[in-house]
């Protein structure tokens, strides 16, 4: 085989190799957004693949164009001296491709101001379910009822309906994104924004922040758990309750955590968990950090780094920073200064507050 057909042969192997990895693109991912699942994220589809074909079309055009021109107006003399006869100007090209791609943009244009007024008609819906977000360094809050329920980590809404979340940052510029719900919408420190969409399917879905705001910006992660209405309503209805007394034991680290010990040493303002956090009916008031209460509910642990597990649970009550580099909890907790026992303990504690709530599978 001549080596240039050699190399043309390797250039198509790559060609369809690459193809290959971009339709890969396409599978349904965490974060994709051609696998639907709200009604802002649809019109939103609905709206970039007539946009992909337009494009394709294009491309496909120029090229066309770019390589019969090429291949007409090639020298046909072996003489390398010979340059082929020059063409200046062509008014009716001209005229065509100016026009052509201003009608192209015109479209798109026109497609682009109406999905934006489509989404954001519902945020003025009076019958929303309201949502406040806020954006922390490198944590999500989600306030409901004014500011009766408090969670982070998982914002639970109610299938089916249409749900308004406030979005608000506390420190730097964030950006709240649920690639399978709803598009991108800044979180901007001094100025309030929000966005509405409802979720079609009850699911988990994934969710983060889309703004670089700091060292640990690509650990800010986040779950929308999208539920039946009246689970919905279940689920308000429990998270308002206070958590039980502490009771009973979680085997850990080897050891065996005891919950009514962990509770008393979350409470001891030496071991400086109530300084940073909330837990509703104790006396753990700090609002540095997430509220606690139910925790042993989330999905998962460190804004999205780790699943919920009370051995995860353990490894980040050991040594936060080796979890979530930046993070501020890092700054104060440091490798023993915690015993096994006391962190088994607080385990137990943490892992024993939870809520009774049907949990949809991920999508």
């Amino acid at each position: 085989m001549r080596k240039d057909a050699r190399v043309s042969t390797k250039r198509i192997i790559a060609g369809l190799l690459g193809s290959m990895l971009l339709l890969a693109g396409c599978a349904n991912l965490p974060a994709t957004t051609v696998y639907t699942y709200g009604d802002q994220a649809t019109r939103i589809l609905d709206l970039l693949t007539p946009v992909f074909w337009m494009a394709v079309g294009v491309f496909v055009v120029v090229q066309g164009a770019l390589v019969y021109t090429v291949w007409r107006f090639r020298s046909k003399s072996k003489d390398s001296t010979v340059i082929p006869a020059q063409v200046h100007g062509n008014t009716r090209i001209e005229i065509a491709w100016t026009i052509a791609p201003a009608i192209v943009v015109l479209i798109i244009a026109v497609m682009t101001f109406r999905t934006q007024a489509a989404n954001v008609a519902p945020v003025y819906d009076e019958n929303a379910v309201e949502v406040h977000a806020i954006a922390h360094q490198w944590w999500f809050e989600f306030q409901y009822e004014d500011g009766t329920i408090v969670t982070a980590g998982d914002m639970y809404i109610p299938v089916g309906q249409n749900v308004r979340v406030i979005l608000d940052a506390a420190d730097v510029m964030h950006n709240f994104w649920i690639p399978k719900l709803a598009g991108k919408t800044y979180m901007i420190p001094g100025k309030t924004n929000a966005l509405a969409f409802t979720a079609l399917e009850p699911g988990i879905y994934r969710a983060m922040c889309a703004e670089f705001c700091g060292e640990a910006h690509a650990q800010m992660r986040f779950r929308v758990i999208a539920v039946e209405p009246a689970e919905f309503e279940k689920w308000k209805a429990q998270y308002k309750q206070l958590p039980a007394p502490a009771t009973g034991t979680v085997q850990v680290m080897g050891m065996t955590g005891d919950a009514a010990r962990g509770q008393a040493l979350f409470a001891d303002p030496k071991k400086l968990c109530i300084s940073c956090h909330i837990v509703n009916g104790t006396d753990a008031k700090g609002k540095i950090g997430p509220n606690l209460t139910h925790y042993g509910s989330r999905q998962t642990i460190a804004a999205g780094v780790l699943p919920y597990s009370t051995e995860n649970l353990a490894k980040w009550l050991h040594n936060p920073e080796e979890v979530k580099q930046g993070n501020l909890m890092g700054r104060v907790i440091k490798p023993g200064m915690y015993t096994d026992q006391e962190i088994a303990d607080m385990v137990a504690y943490l892992d024993g507050m939870k809520l009774s709530v049907t949990l949809p599978e991920e999508k």
